[in-house]
């Protein structure tokens, strides 16, 4: 392996890199793994106002813990019968949990847990090292790298669709998580990216349609749309 690039591999600092294209819910930076959770909640009239709805959970479940997200899918301003809530702190939906039943302001809420898939694995593709490295040299150095994330492996990429990219694949428990933390590195004298491209295993909020969709935020964008045709032809 080239001794420049032995030598140069360092990590620079974290630098949670996630892709534009891809609109995962990101983790606080300061959030523990294991104390971030979800809950399916049902109960509230469907025809209430999404931001009244809202603002009753999260007060009612702002004893339990940090709540990041309040998602209710909604369609010509109908609500979903069951909405998802994020939080962040310990023991935070168990907390919840036992406030299943209890009253808000009218209704009853009911709650049932909502847990993430336990996946553990995580891909990433490293960009911006020097292409005149052999692929031995460049799969060496980014598996001596990320060894402490878990099983590591790297397939090279040159001149395809993928441009001159390497692929890591690591398997191993919150491997995601500590890829994220050292997403960046020398490699040759040259800064190294690695972006991750699979979604992180737990988020801190929900993953909303894209605009012009089925959700509040795709039906928001459509009523917009349709409020200005309007007023142009108007």
């Amino acid at each position: 392996m080239d001794e420049s690039a032995n030598k140069g591999l360092k990590l620079l600092g974290s630098d949670a890199a996630i892709p534009a294209s891809r609109d995962f819910g990101r983790m606080k930076p300061c959030s523990r793994k294991k104390d971030i959770g979800r809950i399916r909640v049902s109960g509230y009239d469907t025809g209430l106002p999404f931001d009244d709805v809202e603002s009753a959970l999260r007060k009612h479940f702002s004893s339990c813990g940090e709540i990041t997200d309040v998602y209710i899918y909604e369609r010509d301003n109908i609500l979903m019968r069951s909405g998802f809530i994020y939080f962040v702190g310990e023991g935070a939906v168990d907390k919840a949990l036992q406030l299943s039943g209890s009253d808000v302001g009218g209704w009853n809420v009911s709650v049932v847990p909502h847990p993430f898939s336990e996946c553990s694995g995580a891909t990433l593709m490293a960009i911006g090292y020097d292409t005149s490295l052999s692929d031995i040299d460049v799969q060496t150095a980014l598996t001596k790298h990320f060894s402490s994330c878990g099983e590591v492996t790297v397939k090279v990429f040159r001149g395809n669709t993928f441009g001159s990219a390497a692929a890591v694949y690591i398997t191993g428990e919150d491997a995601d998580e500590k890829a994220m933390e050292r997403s960046v590195l020398y490699m040759g004298g040259r800064k190294v990216v690695a972006k991750l491209l699979t979604p992180p295993e737990k988020s801190t909020s929900h993953k909303r349609p894209r605009s012009g969709g089925y959700g509040r935020w795709g039906w928001d964008c459509r009523k917009a749309s349709a409020r200005k045709a309007k007023m142009t032809a108007e």
